[in-house]
């Protein structure tokens, strides 16, 4: 008696199962599970399609490409999966008034928090990426600003692009640091009148407008 009556409250007290009653609960219950099934197929899209993929892959992603970079969600992708991609690093080389020579590079294993090295990173990167009057104008921003915290009268940049080793270099007994992964493209050598100059016309140019 007691254990019937034990089950039978048991049941009284589980929880009512929610049924939407109406058309329109119906409809937008329908839709948003769609919606949510949708989300996570261009979430994989952005991925998957990375070359090495199948047509069906990179059907998948001219299908939700538009949906998926409103949201941003693609960012990064090709850069950390399948095959990432080499990085770009500024060399530099400072010379001071008594003819010593100062060689750097950023970003540098040095710089901490690990925020600060992104930062870095990120703009060895970009310019990499640039071309045109925009590059030529980031290249004396970097030029102008390593000569003015170093104290330095004459300052040389290099691009450096460090190609990732494949695996099967690795397991040939190369190295992740062998020289021919490395390409140095020279950026230009400047010293730190004409850098201030231009410094000086530009701020002027800009307040004049």
């Amino acid at each position: 008696m007691n254990s019937n009556m034990t089950t039978k409250q048991s049941a009284d007290r589980q929880p009512e199962v929610y049924r939407p009653k109406g058309l329109w609960p119906k409809v937008g219950f329908a839709v948003l599970n769609i919606w949510i099934i949708v989300h996570l197929l261009a979430i994989i899209a952005a991925p998957v399609s990375v070359s090495p993929s199948s047509s069906v892959e990179r059907g998948l992603w001219r299908t939700l490409a538009p949906y998926v970079q409103v949201l941003y969600q693609n960012n990064g992708f090709h850069f950390f999966a399948p095959n990432p991609e080499g990085s770009n690093s500024i060399r530099y080389v400072l010379e001071y008034e008594n003819g010593e020579l100062e060689r750097g590079k950023f970003p540098n294993k040095q710089i901490s928090p690990r925020l600060l090295y992104h930062r870095y990173f990120m703009l060895s990167e970009n310019l990499g990426q640039m071309n045109g009057e925009l590059r030529e104008i980031m290249i004396r921003d970097f030029a102008r600003q390593l000569c003015r915290d170093a104290g330095a009268e004459r300052i040389t940049l290099l691009l450096e692009w460090h190609e990732l080793a494949l695996r099967e270099r690795i397991m040939a007994g190369g190295s992740l640091y062998d020289e021919d992964l490395y390409e140095v493209t020279p950026l230009g050598t400047f010293t730190w009148d004409e850098l201030s100059k231009s410094s000086k016309e530009n701020v002027a140019t800009t307040s004049a407008k």
